[in-house]
């Protein structure tokens, strides 16, 4: 694996001059991560630009490390052994029209893989994006310009996503939206020969990898994926699609992905320390979060809940009923310190509704000494702190101190920020740049927290 994602040569075999195709978004890629290490092929053309392109890829004059194939299903084949007679053993193929489209491509896939296996070669796909190895800015894939260049953040998060367009979505998304750092981003499609054990296998060792997060439709070998993932030192996140008779029927015709018994899935899911999430958002909401909050994962669930708001303290323990979590039970002296910013007539109890204090004193040193109080509780193992941005700008709460006390106490703190969307952000920035995960929504944050006190 380690040469399709940090090749030396790369080979464009469909390269194109027209600027609004794919095969264009792929040769300016390719050209932009590889510059003259990069050969561009179409039998049609002399140049792309100033860049010689060649007839076919034994016309090469250098060895090539991998071959990125984006031409009609039908033509695959023939480049396929013209890259055997070259030596090329790395091949991605990012054109669709194969097993996913009935017979006729099952038959083009099953020919592909004859030729591959004589010839000693690995492929990649076919209908996928390809990959992105972002610490080393390889971008071998189709997505558009565009949408990476500048805005790839190096970080340690690694997607896997057997969907083409769905990776393009999430990049949409991540990069335009969230501060998500990343490492890899491979989108797998039909996954003939490369497949989420080969890739599990490679980034659980990888040391830019710190959360793995999954999207599959299927899984190829299910033993071998249980066994890596229950050994894996690093948290896997897996969102497993095709979990219902619809899905499933769904998931043939997108990427000829065959169905599984979901509850069998499930049990194995749970045995081997993996954190499933049931849709996309929550998938990157979690693997963020972890990335985030590295080293100060726990395996106990009971919660304390610092609010502003009596409701939201009522929402948050039917969530965390739903979840499986627990409110934690606070001592005797927990509650006593708590009480010390209280109004004379309000008892202490979790969760800790803060208005009051608040209103009396201000939010800083009443959401200091309440969490200095609960984190330093041996029957509390996170805290889920409620914040409210109001539309000004003042000193609001102690980030330092946050950020201390979850280190110290090795415990989780994640916060759901709610109001004023400016304030928001910047709450939410001085949170994160400190190892607080922030989520917009009460849910969100408790999802977090599960996947925080999950047992490995």
């Amino acid at each position: 694996m380690q040469l399709f994602f940090d090749p030396e040569t790369v080979a464009e075999i469909g390269a194109t001059d027209q600027l609004m195709r794919p095969g264009h978004h792929l040769f300016q890629n390719l050209l932009t991560s590889f510059g003259e290490r990069f050969y561009p092929i179409n039998p049609r053309l002399s140049k792309i630009g100033s860049k010689t392109c060649y007839p076919n890829i034994l016309e090469v004059p250098a060895e090539i490390d991998v071959a990125v194939v984006f031409i009609p299903a039908a033509a695959v084949p023939d480049a396929l052994e013209q890259c055997a007679k070259k030596g090329v053993r790395r091949v991605i193929i990012e054109s669709g029209g194969f097993a996913e489209v009935g017979g006729k491509g099952r038959r083009l896939t099953e020919r592909c893989l004859a030729i591959a296996r004589e010839a000693g070669m690995r492929l990649w796909g076919p209908n996928c994006m390809g990959l992105l190895n972002v610490p080393r800015k390889k971008i071998l894939s189709f997505m558009i310009p565009m949408m990476w260049q500048d805005r790839l953040v190096t970080g340690p998060v690694s997607l896997v996503v057997q969907s083409g367009m769905l990776s393009a979505g999430f990049l949409i998304h991540i990069l335009s939206r969230t501060p998500f750092g990343l490492a890899k981003v491979c989108s797998i499609g039909n996954k003939v020969d490369v497949d989420e054990v080969d890739l599990l296998e490679y980034l659980v060792q990888d040391p830019d990898t710190g959360v793995i997060a999954m999207y599959l439709e299927s899984l190829s070998k299910g033993r071998r994926f249980f066994e890596l993932a229950r050994a894996a030192k690093k948290s896997l996140v897996v969102l497993k699609a095709g979990r219902s008779a619809y899905g499933a029927l769904a998931a043939r015709s997108h990427t000829a992905a065959l169905a599984q018994d979901d509850r069998v899935l499930d049990a194995a899911f749970r045995q081997a320390g993996v954190i499933r999430v049931h849709d996309l958002f929550e998938m990157m909401d979690v693997a963020r979060s972890l990335a985030v909050a590295a080293g100060t994962r726990t395996p106990r669930s009971r919660v304390a809940v610092l609010t502003f708001s009596g409701g939201a303290g009522v929402v948050c323990g039917d969530g965390l009923f739903d979840l499986g979590l627990e409110l934690a039970e606070l001592e005797e002296a927990t509650l006593a310190k708590i009480k010390t910013v209280f109004p004379d007539w309000m008892e202490a109890s979790n969760p800790v509704d803060l208005y009051p204090a608040v209103e009396k004193s201000g939010p800083t040193e009443p959401y200091r000494l309440a969490l200095e109080a609960v984190m330093a509780d041996p029957g509390v193992d996170a805290v889920f702190v409620h914040l409210f941005a109001p539309p000004i700008k003042m000193p609001l709460f102690d980030y330092e101190q946050m950020a201390a006390l979850a280190r110290r106490h090795h415990k989780p703190i994640v916060a759901w920020v709610m109001g004023h969307g400016d304030t928001a952000q910047d709450i939410a920035r001085e949170l994160e740049r400190r190892g607080i995960p922030v989520l917009d929504e009460i849910r969100k944050g408790l999802r977090v927290l599960a996947a925080l006190t999950a047992r490995r």
